[in-house]
């Protein structure tokens, strides 16, 4: 179900707006177990995690907010 060793980075936002990264090690169990369970990572960590978890990204795309040459923002970075 899973490529585990084309996952890098797992990012969770819990419901009070904090964010954090799981280690390589944490990424590879969860993913092991998403695959063993036939289930989906978000899931796996909504139960293994304390706090509520919002959401879950994988392998988040780097975002950059576009600014012009006078320092107006023309894109803001998302999550809006």
């Amino acid at each position: 179900m899973y490529r585990c060793n084309e996952i890098k980075e797992i990012r969770i936002r819990y419901i009070d707006d904090t964010d954090r990264e799981l280690t390589a090690e944490e990424i590879a169990e969860v993913c092991k177990n998403a695959n063993e369970n036939q289930d989906s990572i978000e899931r796996i960590l909504k139960k293994k995690e304390q706090k509520e978890v919002r959401y879950v990204e994988i392998n988040p795309k780097k975002y950059k907010t576009l600014v012009n040459d006078e320092g107006t923002v023309l894109k803001p970075m998302p999550p809006y």
